[in-house]
């Protein structure tokens, strides 16, 4: 019985820190972005 709470235990952690890793890696593609709108707009360059 311990194995199978031990199991669930390490399931919940790791689903726990890909969800942080999949945030962050989302809240960062969106600045990027964002960052290179603005550099397009102040070249003047058009989309």
């Amino acid at each position: 019985m311990d194995a199978v709470i031990l199991s669930l235990l390490l399931w919940a952690v790791g689903l726990f820190i890909l969800y942080w890793v999949i945030r962050m890696a989302v809240r960062h593609g969106i600045s990027d972005a964002d960052h290179q709108r603005w550099r397009r707009r102040e070249d003047g360059k058009q989309w």
